[in-house]
């Protein structure tokens, strides 16, 4: 009897710890297979270079037609004007003949050679976008080079990624360019998802925009992390070192320190600080954050917000993904993730 009872009792606690885990779900886990999303990445790039130049001067004419306000929006950012300006036509075959915008295309061919990884992995993650925000607009998404002006330009329901800014970190022409190798690491092919879906969140959550009051380092990075938190929703299975741009080692740097990053900040009374300088040394790019170690990364408190955000997150289940981006009480938020790193 006494048997048995163990037994009973034994079943039972299995059966609770089955219950309580299968409702700890995974946040980034959902089904989106009923989604409807077709979207395709246009190629504008080959459109331009792959044209023979005899041929360039009718060419311009139907990109106009083909790409309306994205040929505009891409003429600007490149420097040739309105292609609704008669000078337009000859500034547009100068860029497309340029011999040294041929050899970079050249280039970009050997490194992109489809788009088919990109445009399979926006698709899916523009299907999680309609899944949390029903009704939103899939933005129509074109590749092209920008000399590398802009790694994303984002105009209204447009969003256009530059080939030429992600063509690996040992690329020849990056150094020329004064881009550290802090920045080149993150130029190549596996961040380019992630980064064009942080910056449709950056455009659709103006951190201008969002009414957070005084700009201080807590609303910052947690404007920062909440625009991360809203790439691994979009794409669930993003490696944390691409996600958030640390190699492997300093991603360990953040996990083995996150109580002592913590206590510096709180012990310091930083969190509140409208100090611009301090500021962007703890938010901006950088090969490392100069308040810690050389071996912590730039941006290493964004980390420590993007686990403010997921401990929030998780107690408080009924809060929307909508309902995060929208919030602007970052005091509420802390309060509300009960935050506390040993």
């Amino acid at each position: 009897m006494i048997i048995k009872a163990i037994v009973r009792q034994i079943v039972a606690a299995v059966l609770i710890l089955q219950v309580t885990a299968a409702c700890v779900r995974n946040p980034y886990e959902v089904n989106v297979s009923s989604i409807d999303c077709d979207l395709s990445v246009r190629n504008l790039a080959g459109e331009i270079f792959e044209t023979a130049p005899p041929d360039l001067s009718a060419r311009a004419e139907t990109l106009k037609e083909e790409y309306g306000r994205a040929l505009t929006t891409y003429s600007t950012v490149i420097g040739l004007g309105d292609p609704s300006d008669e000078k337009w036509e000859s500034a547009f075959i100068l860029f497309a003949t340029d011999l040294r915008n041929l050899a970079l295309w050249d280039d970009v061919k050997r490194v992109w050679p489809d788009l088919t990884n990109l445009e399979e992995g926006l698709e899916d993650a523009f299907r999680h976008y309609l899944y949390y925000f029903p009704g939103k607009v899939v933005p129509d998404v074109i590749a092209c080079i920008s000399v590398f002006n802009n790694s994303i330009i984002i105009d209204d329901s447009l969003l256009m990624i530059s080939l030429d800014r992600y063509l690996g970190s040992d690329s020849k022409y990056y150094p020329s360019l004064g881009i550290f190798d802090y920045q080149s690491r993150k130029m190549t092919p596996e961040y380019a998802l992630s980064d064009c879906i942080y910056a449709w969140g950056a455009t659709e959550w103006d951190h201008r925009e969002m009414n957070y009051g005084t700009k201080n380092l807590l609303n910052t990075m947690l404007h920062e992390a909440k625009l991360l938190y809203f790439t691994k929703r979009m794409i669930p299975d993003i490696q944390d070192t691409v996600l958030f741009g640390f190699t492997g080692r300093q991603l360990e740097f953040c996990r083995e320190n996150e109580g002592p990053v913590w206590e510096y900040l709180i012990s310091r009374d930083m969190l509140f600080s409208t100090d611009g300088f301090l500021i962007r040394k703890f938010t901006g790019e950088a090969p490392f954050t100069s308040y810690f170690t050389e071996e912590s990364p730039g941006r290493a408190v964004v980390w420590t917000g993007f686990r403010i955000i997921e401990r929030y997150m998780r107690n408080n289940p009924s809060v929307t993904l909508a309902d995060m981006m929208s919030m602007t009480d970052c005091q509420a938020i802390l309060s509300g993730a009960k935050y506390n790193p040993e």
